[in-house]
């Protein structure tokens, strides 16, 4: 393989997109996201929403090492596609895990997540001597290398400690941003590539409350009034928070970084994205629950009343962010959000919950225009 050229990294080139691969490599975790998605659906309850959750960070967290990696560096070489098969096979074991991540499949899913993870690695030590680059990619290749070693390490042993391990790796991620600010100004991602593949994962997401809706409507012997309302509706919850993220909150919009406070105002961008996925997927898996499970009981109603509220809170965050406003103007938009979060306690079938959480959202895009056109 040839090693990329010794240059400074051009990450302000005009009309910069995702390639094919990228394309190719985004679809691929669509697989990742419906294993998780459909055991949530299985297990609707706080302890499969915690675990669903935790996973899915996981899951995030390496798209999202992926795709900043790509926006610095990615130039559709040869040598970047062989890296990126291998992550997509990592991503395979991945998926087949996530359908049993804690329990006998653990060693699958740990053993993807590390292939992973020492997959970044040596994509930013090949990048190592680009000039003024080398602490950046030092820290991405030390972080990475880690995080590759406690998953690896996770395989075998007894689960509290797997579980130990898999938290650590994941407050690494975390802390990462904040480790890795000093030197990001060197090499900031791509104004418009980075929100373009936020805004693809964002329909991969949004894609699969489609995906939900056709699994909810065939998951019965026999097709009943309200488990068609329940699928219609979800689907509808799609396409609200599509038109919340790409016409209220303007999600894709470019984003330059010109100083610290455009620095922050990335960091909440993109941290706004976590409630927002997390959201999103849970109504997905919600849908198919509930579809199935008209009188409510137990904490399903509350589980998917939750997601909606996280969605809401989401696309708030990256409209704030997009927009350069305080985070004390959202506070409308939190309070419809957090009614939604309440809307069990007056919901006494799932047609009913889900029609009032799509009022309610319908609601908020309604109010975001409104006072859009006052301001």
């Amino acid at each position: 393989m040839n090693h990329p050229p010794q240059t400074a990294v051009l990450t302000h080139a005009e009309g910069r997109k995702a390639s094919w691969f990228e394309l190719f490599f985004d679809l691929v975790f669509v697989v990742a996201v419906a294993a998780l998605g459909g055991a949530l659906s299985h297990h609707y309850d706080w302890a499969g929403l915690a675990e669903f959750g935790f996973l899915f960070l996981v899951l995030w967290w390496l798209w999202l090492g992926h795709t900043f990696h790509a926006s610095r560096f990615d130039e559709d070489r040869p040598d970047q596609w062989a890296i990126g098969f291998a992550q997509i096979l990592a991503v395979v074991f991945i998926a087949y895990g996530a359908s049993d991540a804690s329990g006998a499949r653990a060693w699958a899913f740990a053993g993807g997540v590390a292939g992973f993870k020492a997959l970044l690695m040596l994509g930013y030590l090949r990048e190592i001597r680009r000039p003024g680059l080398s602490r950046l990619c030092t820290i991405y290749g030390a972080i990475y290398a880690v995080q590759a070693a406690l998953w690896a390490g996770s395989i075998g042993v007894e689960p509290t400690l797997r579980q130990t391990l898999w938290a650590l790796a994941l407050l690494l991620d975390v802390a990462t941003p904040f480790l890795v600010a000093r030197e990001t100004h060197h090499a900031p991602p791509h104004p418009e590539h980075l929100p373009e593949r936020f805004g693809l994962f964002t329909i991969i997401l949004l894609g699969e409350t489609a995906a939900a809706a056709v699994h909810a409507l065939d998951h019965g012997p026999e097709l009943h009034g309200d488990t068609l309302a329940v699928a219609l509706m979800g689907a509808g919850l799609g396409f609200l928070y599509w038109i919340g993220y790409f016409r209220r909150a303007r999600g894709n919009a470019e984003r330059h970084i010109a100083d610290a406070a455009a620095g922050r105002s990335l960091r909440l961008w993109a941290y706004g994205h976590i409630p927002l996925y997390l959201g999103i997927a849970s109504l997905g898996a919600g849908t198919v629950y509930l579809a199935h499970h008209i009188d409510l009981a137990g904490p399903a109603p509350w589980v998917f009343a939750l997601g909606a509220a996280c969605a809401m809170t989401g696309v708030t965050l990256v409209s704030l962010a997009t927009h350069g406003l305080p985070l004390s103007s959202g506070w409308p938009y939190v309070l419809v959000a957090l009614i939604a979060a309440a809307a069990p306690v007056v919901s006494s079938t799932a047609p009913v919950l889900v029609g009032s959480i799509l009022a309610l959202a319908v609601g908020q895009i309604a109010m975001s225009l409104a006072l859009r056109r006052m301001g």
